[in-house]
């Protein structure tokens, strides 16, 4: 019945469980790329929603979010950090993981606000050394950012400088989409993350040989530090986040998504024949 476009980290792995579990039954069939290469996926027609970083869902007109859902961190995040060469105070450098952007802008915010620096930037591949060459210091996300050590190195945690800075929780990603990402879809993706919570068990055990990280860091990652809920307290982070985009000059301006309810009628029904797998 639907496609979606879901980023491959470990972060978003709860939130397509129950549909990877459906198989050939599940009405949504996900589509995984990097978070940079989800948004043609729904201009094209491609994918009715896409787990998309969250300024995607704030720099044009005309998008929608279903309610409920995100992937959201409440302090620090683990998956997202600066690693530099110097302490933050002196980075003038900074290469910038070029499959994301939520984190590139965060990471210019937090240099700027927490520590009175506005480096020069470059997006380059997301590799520590190869990005640390020319550069003072360097973003990474995701299950590169947690693999990395960063041995001898000053790591920032951009989830716990965001919360040092705003006392909020920060939204990384979303489900957006345009007219296609209807309260049904938004039902099943509500669903989705309940199931996914449910069968986290299954989730965790399955994350070491996907991620090559460690049980102990996936479980506390999935269990502790994830946070998947998107209501009031989350939204104000994210608003947060647009007034400090525009402010910072990385948009001209934002624009508020349209909030999609979630038909929960749909994804309750359906929850009566999605037993545990």
């Amino acid at each position: 019945m639907y496609t979606v476009g879901s980023v491959p980290y470990l972060n978003a792995k709860p939130l397509v469980r129950l549909f990877e579990d459906l198989g050939d039954q599940s009405p949504v069939k996900v589509i995984y790329e990097v978070p940079s290469l989800l948004p043609p996926l729904l201009e094209s027609g491609e994918a009715d929603a896409i787990m998309v970083s969250s300024i995607e869902s704030l720099r044009a007109p005309g998008r929608r979010v279903a309610l409920g859902v995100c992937i959201g961190t409440q302090q620090e995040v683990l998956s997202v950090r600066v690693f530099s060469k110097v302490p933050p105070t002196e980075i003038r450098s900074l290469a910038l993981d070029r499959s994301s952007m939520t984190s590139n802008a965060l990471a210019q915010i937090v240099l700027h606000e927490n520590f009175g620096v506005v480096p020069s930037m470059e997006p380059l591949p997301p590799d520590l050394s190869t990005m640390l060459a020319d550069h003072d210091a360097c973003v990474l996300i995701g299950d590169n950012g947690m693999r990395e050590e960063g041995e001898g190195l000053h790591i920032l945690d951009l989830g716990a400088e965001w919360y040092r800075l705003t006392e909020l929780p920060f939204v990384w990603a979303t489900w957006m989409g345009v007219e296609s990402l209807n309260s049904e879809l938004a039902g099943w993706l509500w669903l989705a993350e309940k199931e996914g919570q449910r069968r986290m068990d299954a989730v965790v055990a399955d994350a070491p040989a996907q991620t090559r990280l460690s049980f102990e860091m996936c479980d506390r990652y999935l269990r502790h530090i994830m946070h998947y809920p998107l209501y009031e307290r989350e939204l104000e982070g994210l608003r947060e986040f647009g007034n400090l985009i525009v402010e910072h000059g990385i948009l001209p301006e934002v624009y508020w998504p349209e909030l999609v309810a979630p038909d929960t009628s749909v994804a309750l029904s359906a929850a009566s024949s999605t037993g545990p797998t």
